[in-house]
């Protein structure tokens, strides 16, 4: 979901193709580094940013992109364009385990023979999404029964269940945890900040010495990323992606590097705008709470403000809806909200 924003774009060529649903050229970021597009096919979504660090030592790729027909020989003509070739790559590393990011890893690792760098929990994520019982039925209807959904709705919430995963069994070569460095040679190093909310496991990386951050999903100019969509026992999606933002809206004004869209500054204000956005719906479930109580999620659902409408949403839609009002009314019921709400209005 998309609406006006305050970043300001430091590339409007990216946000020119972005908007026209095309693709930019490659661009030069800073000294040593690149940004270029990388398609997916049949996305609402163009391209993913993906980025290269080039050192006397080889090529470092950030985010690769999907592991689609164009992907390999798109990373082999921004390579040639430098007289360097794909068996130069020495790093890739992924900023979360979604297909349009991780996906094309496994195949540029075995082109050239490159360490495969992810979070050491992105890779409890990517175990636990790509575990055979992953789907397991039983406990999807229990958790239908536990939202209340209505009989005749089930149906269309299982058949968006059974639909077959696209993230790529991947096992990473070296882990990294917040606070870590990852040395790229004489092309520099990236300072990793674990980022948890998009996914559990998901990292920004802080290049001090070029004044950038690599934000993967976790911050985009005017996209507001899904929250929760792939994450651990036991945490808390949307607290974590708040404090999240908190976390990174302190580093300054960097330039960001996105996974999507368009290279940008202002990203406190970016990051305030995301939180505000995700709190108006927190505030709505805390102004329901007195009424309905430990009522199930789905008397809160359909009493929120959905962009489509209530009416509107079906199949995934409609989960997704039902996921993300459980996780508001969790933040809720947990306390935190006053707190995010009272930090919203005091802005």
């Amino acid at each position: 979901m998309t609406r006006a924003s305050s970043a300001r774009p430091t590339s409007m060529a990216q946000r020119d193709a972005w908007d026209a649903r095309g693709l930019p050229a490659p661009e030069h970021v800073s000294d040593g580094l690149w940004a270029f597009p990388v398609p997916i096919p049949a996305s609402a979504l163009p391209y993913t940013l993906a980025y290269v660090f080039i050192g006397s030592d080889g090529v470092h790729v950030v985010d690769p992109g999907w592991d689609g027909v164009e992907t390999l020989p798109s990373i082999e003509k921004v390579l040639a364009s430098f007289g360097l070739r794909v068996t130069d790559i020495v790093t890739i590393i992924v900023t979360h385990h979604h297909p349009d990011h991780l996906g094309a890893a496994a195949r540029l690792r075995q082109a050239s023979g490159a360490r495969l760098v992810l979070s050491g929990r992105e890779a409890d994520v990517l175990t636990q999404e790509t575990a055979p019982g992953r789907n397991d039925r039983a406990a999807y209807e229990r958790l239908l029964e536990a939202w209340a959904v209505p009989s005749a709705r089930r149906e269309e919430l299982r058949e968006s269940f059974d639909r077959p995963s696209l993230v790529p069994t991947t096992v990473a070569d070296v882990l990294v945890a917040d606070g870590d460095r990852i040395e790229l040679g004489d092309a520099g190093s990236l300072d990793v900040l674990l980022t948890p909310g998009h996914t559990s496991g998901h990292m920004c990386l802080v290049d001090r010495a070029r004044g950038v951050v690599l934000s993967g999903d976790h911050v985009l100019p005017r996209i507001y990323a899904g929250v929760g969509i792939g994450t651990l026992p036991g945490t808390d999606p949307l607290g974590d992606y708040l404090d999240s933002l908190d976390r990174i809206a302190g580093l300054g004004d960097l330039e960001v590097l996105p996974g999507h869209e368009f290279r940008f500054t202002g990203l406190a204000g970016r990051c305030a705008e995301i939180a505000a956005h995700h709190l108006r719906r927190t505030a709505e479930v805390a102004v329901l709470r007195p009424e309905l109580g430990d009522a199930p999620v789905w008397e809160y659902a359909r009493r929120l403000t959905w962009t489509a409408g209530w009416d509107g949403l079906d199949g995934f839609h409609l989960h997704s809806a039902l996921r993300q009002a459980d996780m508001h009314l969790d933040l809720v019921r947990s306390g935190r909200a006053a707190a995010f709400l009272s930090r919203v209005s005091s802005d």
